[in-house]
């Protein structure tokens, strides 16, 4: 179903207070996109102190007062993902999780009644998924590791470059 007005008149609402209460315990949170699904979707963006960081912040995007009933779904990202560049968030989640050890989910949790995914009415399975890079202690493997250019990369482009120019 397509994205309507009232999505988009929702999210603001879900977003600001996401922001505020996880900021406000985890400085190290950069942005909250709950701007989909009625806020029932939180992507969010952060600093990594520690292993297993991302998943603490997640379980308390989860537990907020605005995130008990709304957040049900949350997807970790890295600090230099924009949660709200779609294409950068699909990057992370296909480049760096592996469901081996990347999903988190948690049973019988509370969400609004109106969720159509709940069963009973107001109870629901949450799901954490952490697309971050691994960092210590985590050991999850080594996926997605930035990729530097090797030190002959730069004289290689120039050398291609100049044999292009003199091409007639």
């Amino acid at each position: 179903m397509p994205w309507t007005e009232i999505d988009y008149l929702m999210g603001p609402a879900t977003c600001v207070p996401l922001y505020q209460q996880l900021k406000a315990e985890f400085p190290e949170v950069q942005a909250v996109n709950a701007m989909y699904t009625h806020g029932l979707l939180a992507i969010i963006s952060t600093k990594k102190r520690y292993g297993g960081f991302a998943r603490a912040v997640g379980l308390r995007a989860m537990t907020t007062p605005h995130g008990l009933g709304y957040v049900k779904m949350v997807i970790m990202v890295d600090e230099d993902v924009d949660p709200f560049n779609l294409p950068q968030v699909m990057w992370a989640l296909s480049s760096k999780v592996n469901p081996a050890g990347d999903l988190v989910q948690l049973p019988n949790m509370s969400v609004l009644e109106l969720d159509p995914g709940s069963s009973p009415a107001g109870i629901t399975d949450k799901l954490i998924i952490d697309a971050t890079t691994p960092v210590a202690p985590d050991n999850r493997g080594h996926y997605s590791q930035p990729v530097v250019d090797l030190p002959e990369t730069k004289a290689w482009a120039e050398k291609l470059t100049a044999m292009l120019a003199n091409r007639k």
